[in-house]
């Protein structure tokens, strides 16, 4: 009889918990949402995301118009109140041009 009820007791625990799991989170991403405003382009991808912040933390703000070429990554950002142009390597190394 106890393992029958050990049984139940799983299976009720599961039912009630699994779907509070399965809840997406009601607590707000660190990162701002990135939109048209900011990159120039609609559709951003996780990695142009990962990108923009990595340049936000570095202390560049308006990171935009993202574009990938042979050698790497150009994009345009201001820093300090200046326009800069920065370009990204394969690695994720970053410099201003």
């Amino acid at each position: 009889m106890s393992w029958r009820f050990a049984a139940c007791t799983v299976a009720s625990l599961l039912a009630i918990t699994l779907p509070a799991v399965a809840q997406p989170s009601a607590t707000p991403s660190a990162r701002p949402p990135t939109d048209q405003s900011i990159t120039g382009s609609p559709q951003v991808s996780a990695a142009e995301q990962e990108l923009i912040w990595k340049l936000e933390k570095a202390g560049y703000t308006q990171v935009r118009d993202l574009k990938s070429t042979a050698e790497g990554i150009v994009a345009k950002a201001m820093k300090d109140g200046k326009d800069v142009y920065l370009f990204v390597d394969s690695s994720g190394a970053f410099r201003e041009r």
